[in-house]
């Protein structure tokens, strides 16, 4: 391959897991964005790598230097570049001189601001060297991480400090710093193992060298090693033992870690009187171990921990892992028991001394804003569970302040779901406090149940409607109480149930649980609920493939019932590729845009009607209108809409030959009030109007 290849290593102290897929990801295209912008090709690839301690990119092939340029650079107008006899004025010599050519060589160009002057030049190309010794400071500098820290003199801000820098240009050092550390061919291997400087020779060698001084710089090979350690360690012990599957603990070990090197350790098995779940977190969390499972699918005794490197003995590291990991259990285990102990009116009583927000009240009163509309919504959709979702609601949030959920905030809902049957709720209650939860994630699982849909649905809506009462709106930049997210679950339980509500009734009532805290009008605060929702469900359906003009047509008319709203928009998305459907929305707009101009028209008179296109246009109308009941009633939008598009040759020979704007007020006040019947029937379905064509 020819060309140059390029190599930038940033040395640090351990970085946190977390951040290194974002800023490996962020360094590749930025690096690839910069080289474009200063017109620096390469004829290979970018390449990346990460481990805790490094962040490093290489580039091949990559050109000598930027193209020389023929720019073209306008200046004064004609009028200003020359005097009345002709001479070149003083803004056109300094202009002249300011571009480094001869007054002599300057042309005149038309614009479209009239003639001026141009001057034609040529760039010499920078080379390689100089742009990339330009561009990566502040590009490296400028990487994306949630923390950072100042180091040095202070001067510098970056994730965690530098302690060397590699840059190589064609096997060469490039002239470069960052902050104090200057740029070398000295790279480290393995903090312990290998500790001393490793000189570089070029790019492509790079991963190799590190390989020979312990460091694996593929993260994807790290995780490939750490799922190969994981196996060798669990078939090593000779039963039929498997770790219970977590590829996010994969790939946050693999960025723990330069070199995984797996060890399976023991605890005692009076630990599994613990639930599963917490077992695993305490494991997972507070140290990174798999979870052990057995023949039977239930959790062993033992665990999986990768370490850093491969120790002489590795009984003393086993032993220090057991050791650890049994203070915690012990942790895990004391709170448990306490927790059992403790009856249920004293966790409700906590409740009301932990306040959910200073404008909201304790969170025990959002639990009986929760009830209230668990059951209003039971009495709406299933009258059957009335008491069970009372019930569960007054149990949903007293894990929270639990001495397990207190150490392990993960957990919430899990131990709900435990802690409920200890106290006695039934299979339904306790799975409603768990379920209540859910969707965790934009796209995660639904309550199966439908005393938990019921439940969510309460406590997302009062939380949405609550924070919005207050005046805490999300923004474009902020969104703290993650209500975007909580409004598509609202969304998606109803859509998916489905759930056939009054939005607007359902957000009435959530604002009268409320009173006196509302900061303004209820009317005002419903009417930004109502729109917040509107902008959910429509980027909802668009991230699924509906049309952003189909989706805005319906839902600027429709979207209290989103169950029949969603339905309208698929309907739409189905018709709107028939090469018919265009000229039915020109002609839809038509109709809206004469009633817009004169009005809607006063009481239909069908006895004032004189010509025949007219005549026909209400028989259409009223043969449709006839039509639409059953299929409203039934949510054949799609149906509605095929009907809906045999009124157009009715529409269209009214206004070829029906004069709208009649001399006579009352025949035109008539033809207005039947065309805006036409746009009722429309509208049943969308405002065409929105649709573009």
């Amino acid at each position: 391959m020819s060309g140059l290849d390029f190599l930038i290593e940033v040395g640090t102290e351990e970085i946190p897991a977390g951040y290194i897929a974002p800023a490996l990801a962020a360094l590749e295209e930025r690096l690839a964005k910069s080289l474009q912008d200063n017109l620096l090709e390469f004829d290979g690839s970018i390449r990346t790598w990460a481990t805790p301690r490094r962040l490093a990119a290489a580039v091949f092939g990559l050109h000598e230097g930027q193209p020389d340029r023929e720019v073209e650079v306008t200046g004064p107008s004609l009028s200003a570049a020359r005097d009345a006899e002709g001479a070149w004025t003083k803004a056109a010599l300094g202009f002249a001189r300011g571009q480094g050519v001869e007054v002599s060589d300057l042309a005149v160009v038309e614009t479209e601001k009239g003639a001026k002057v141009m001057a034609r030049k040529s760039i010499p190309g920078r080379p390689a060297a100089d742009v990339l010794a330009a561009l990566l400071p502040p590009l490296i500098l400028g990487l994306p991480f949630p923390k950072s820290m100042r180091w040095g003199r202070g001067e510098i801000v970056f994730v965690r400090p530098i302690h060397w820098l590699v840059a190589l240009l064609g096997g060469r050092v490039l002239p470069m710093s960052l902050g104090d550390v200057q740029a070398s061919d000295l790279t480290r291997g393995h903090r312990f193992m290998h500790p001393e400087a490793i000189r570089l020779g070029s790019a492509d060698e790079y991963e190799a060298r590190l390989a020979e001084a312990g460091v694996i710089a593929s993260g994807a090979r790290r995780e490939a090693l750490v799922r190969e350690e994981i196996a060798r360690v669990v078939e090593a012990e000779g039963r039929s033992l498997a770790v219970l599957p977590d590829e996010g603990l994969v790939v946050e070990v693999s960025n723990l870690v330069e070199s995984p090197v797996a060890v399976l350790g023991r605890f005692e098995e009076s630990f599994l009187e613990l639930p599963e779940p917490v077992l695993i977190t305490a494991m997972r969390e507070h140290q990174r171990y798999f979870a052990v499972t057995g023949e039977g699918g239930g959790l062993e005794p033992c665990f999986v921990a990768i370490n850093n490197t491969r120790a002489r003995d590795l009984a003393v590291v086993r032993r220090g892992h057991e050791r650890v990991l049994r203070a915690r259990l012990e942790d895990a285990r004391f709170y448990y028991r306490d927790d059992l102990k403790t009856p249920v009116e004293v966790w409700q009583e906590k409740l009301e001394r932990v306040v959910f927000h200073t404008l909201l009240g304790t969170s025990w009163r959002k639990v009986e804003r929760i009830a209230r509309m668990a059951e209003i919504l039971a009495g709406l959709l299933n009258p059957d569970l009335k008491s069970t979702v009372s019930r569960a609601a007054r149990l949903c949030k007293c894990d929270l302040v639990t001495g397990v959920v207190g150490e392990f905030p993960s957990l919430q809902g899990i131990m709900g779901r435990i802690y409920a049957k200890a106290w006695g709720a039934s299979e339904a209650e306790a799975e409603a406090v768990y379920e209540h939860y859910l969707p965790i994630r934009a796209d995660g699982d639904l309550p199966k149940t439908e005393a938990g849909a019921l439940l969510g649905l309460a406590d997302k809506i009062d939380s949405i409607v609550g924070f919005f009462g207050v005046g805490l709106v999300p923004t474009g930049a902020a969104d703290p109480y993650a209500l975007r997210r909580q409004a598509l679950g609202v969304i998606r339980i109803i859509v998916e149930r489905p759930y056939r509500l009054s939005l607007g009734a359902v957000i009435d009532q959530a604002l009268a649980g409320l009173g006196a805290r509302l900061k303004k009008p209820a009317d005002e605060i419903k009417a930004e609920v109502v729109e917040f929702f509107r902008l959910r469900l429509k980027n909802q359906l668009t991230s699924r493939g509906a049309s952003t003009d189909g989706a805005e047509a319906v839902l600027s008319l429709h979207h209290d019932d989103l169950v029949a709203a969603t339905a309208r928009v698929w309907a739409l998305e189905e018709v709107k590729g028939r090469p018919d459907f265009s000229d039915l929305a020109v002609a839809f707009k038509r109709v809206v845009n004469i009633i817009r101009k004169f009005g809607p028209g006063d009481v239909f008179e069908p006895e004032r009607l004189v010509e025949d296109q007219e005549k026909e246009l209400l028989r259409a109308t009223k043969d449709l209108e006839a039509q639409t009941g059953d299929r409203l009633q039934g949510d054949d939008y799609l149906e509605l809409l095929q009907r809906i598009i045999t009124i157009k040759p009715a529409v269209d020979a009214f206004f070829d030959h029906v004069l709208v704007d009649d001399p006579d007020p009352a025949v035109k006040s008539n033809r207005l009030a039947l065309l805006a019947r036409v746009a009722g029937l429309f509208e049943l379905v969308a405002d065409f109007s929105k649709i573009s064509t």
